[in-house]
């Protein structure tokens, strides 16, 4: 489920959007939830130097005429926002496969074309209640062209209505499709994380999640929940995240190892001898950046929290895109 909702959200160009996260129609009980502001990030300096990246690949522009053709769906216009709910599995974790997850697509859709896309291409599907659902996998192949990597037929995609697709893991389909027709607004962030995001009008990804429902949360470490917000301002890129600890003492510990992590970074990217014009420079790039880093926090917290200009951001972000472009695949394995 993990790498097909990867596959999802990589598909879709970005469109316009609402502000702020927000979770109405997701069933009570989500363990982690992440939001993305599609409008807010597509006008920002960073989504519009990673939208002129994509605009620049073939398919990419492919996905997009797809979209338009079969779907009815303008990228440009009809995508509004994106929440991702997980849920724990029945042991009360949250694992690769013990995990359920719903991802809400707000926007402007045309349920009898993506439903009559389903039929013409075959795709198995089953109904819930007056819904038709769709097996995600099947159904992203057929937009996209190319297979999820996972192969996943445990979720499925339904046009819940004109403004809101719903694609849910097979266990938690019939309560993702009641909560969306009761548009249920259950409370799934603390009240303190709510606030944050609220206050953050310009942030245009945010996330929540409950570290102690993790399986392989380190109860060393003694994280109870984590929160983000990435956004932008006039003229910075800027980044808040805050932890709660279950004792000062353990929270006091992240602060002093993070703040060391910072001084040892510093001193790696000082080193630039035998490096190149370009290596020079991104390593001043990063070096200015982990500056920028300012830790914090009181108590059981502890805040991470960065604000750097947005356009030495966005240039930096489109060289490691480039670069990534660019570097030869490695063979396949025999």
């Amino acid at each position: 489920m993990r790498l097909l909702l990867a596959a999802l959200i990589l598909s879709f160009p970005f469109g316009s959007a609402q502000a702020a996260l927000n979770t109405e129609s997701l069933p009570a009980g989500a363990v982690g939830v992440f939001g993305l502001d599609i409008g807010a990030f597509r006008v920002s300096k960073v989504g519009q130097a990673i939208e002129k990246l994509g605009s620049m690949k073939a398919k990419d522009l492919e996905v997009s005429r797809k979209l338009s053709e079969q779907l009815g769906i303008d990228s440009k216009k009809d995508l509004q926002d994106l929440v991702v709910a997980i849920y724990p599995g029945p042991d009360g974790k949250v694992a690769e496969k013990n995990a359920s997850a719903i991802v809400l697509i707000r926007g402007k859709f045309l349920p009898t074309t993506i439903d009559a896309f389903g039929t013409k291409n075959g795709i198995a599907s089953k109904t819930v209640g007056k819904h038709k659902a769709w097996e995600a996998s099947t159904f992203i192949e057929k937009v996209t062209g190319e297979k999820p990597k996972d192969n996943a037929k445990d979720a499925y995609v339904v046009a819940h209505s004109e403004s809101l697709v719903i694609i849910a893991s097979a266990e938690f389909l019939e309560r993702a499709l009641d909560a969306a027709d009761r548009h249920e607004k259950s409370t799934q962030l603390p009240a303190a994380v709510a606030s944050k995001f609220a206050a953050a009008p310009q942030g245009w990804f945010t996330l929540y999640a409950d570290a102690s429902k993790m399986q392989n949360a380190k109860e060393d470490v003694g994280a109870e929940d984590i929160s983000l917000v990435l956004g932008e301002n006039a003229t910075d890129l800027q980044l808040a995240i805050a932890a709660n600890f279950v004792t000062a003492e353990k929270a006091s510990t992240m602060r002093k190892q993070i703040k060391g992590l910072q001084a040892f970074a510093m001193i790696g990217l000082s080193d630039d001898d035998g490096k190149s014009p370009d290596e020079k420079a991104n390593l001043a790039l990063l070096s200015e950046l982990v500056q920028k880093l300012s830790i914090g926090g009181a108590g059981k917290l502890v805040t991470l929290d960065l604000a750097y200009p947005a356009e030495k951001a966005a240039q930096a972000i489109t060289k490691a895109i480039e670069k990534a472009q660019k570097a030869p695949v490695a063979p396949a394995a025999k």
